[in-house]
């Protein structure tokens, strides 16, 4: 089965999926496409063909050392792993905000601060697998996107306005 991928972040316009004939693995954290012609992601909705795309991300949470059973410790890190994985899909979508502050006296640099931040919602990622190995668990999360109203959504609710 012929599959195509979206090469760089949802976030930037003019993103162009291109054809590729191989498997992808959900490791790679890349978005698929489930249709055969290309599909756009950019600011001007009217001009994108109404595509969905799939895209896919990892989450990962670890087991607290200091739970009281082996069961609360895999329930801990499979509920981190699920936020983690929204999280990871969130910053695919909207992007993630970064601002830096650096202090520089005398030529030397005395304090350099970066700060992230996201913010979206998800509605409707499905997992699609899971694994628990050595107190680490793991999740691939996907979420089906009709990039022609995600587009529209983006015009109209730009993220990181301000």
């Amino acid at each position: 089965m012929k599959k195509l991928i979206l090469v760089s972040s949802l976030i930037v316009s003019s993103c162009l999926a291109t054809q590729v004939n191989q498997t992808i693995s959900p490791k790679t954290n890349i978005v698929k496409q489930e249709l055969t012609k290309p599909c756009n992601i950019s600011k001007t909705p009217g001009l994108v063909n109404n595509c969905i795309l799939t895209v896919e991300a990892n989450g990962i949470g670890v087991a607290p050392a200091n739970s009281i059973s082996p069961a609360q410790a895999t329930a801990m890190a499979r509920r981190a792993a699920i936020i983690d994985g929204y999280k990871a899909l969130t910053e695919k979508l909207y992007g993630i905000k970064v601002n830096g502050r650096e202090t520089v006296k005398d030529m030397v640099l005395q304090n350099s601060t970066l700060r992230s931040k996201i913010a979206g919602i998800i509605r409707g990622a499905t997992i699609e697998e899971e694994d628990y190995k050595n107190g680490m668990y793991k999740v691939v999360m996907s979420l089906k996107l009709n990039v022609k109203n995600w587009n529209q959504y983006l015009k109209n609710n730009p993220p990181y306005a301000n």
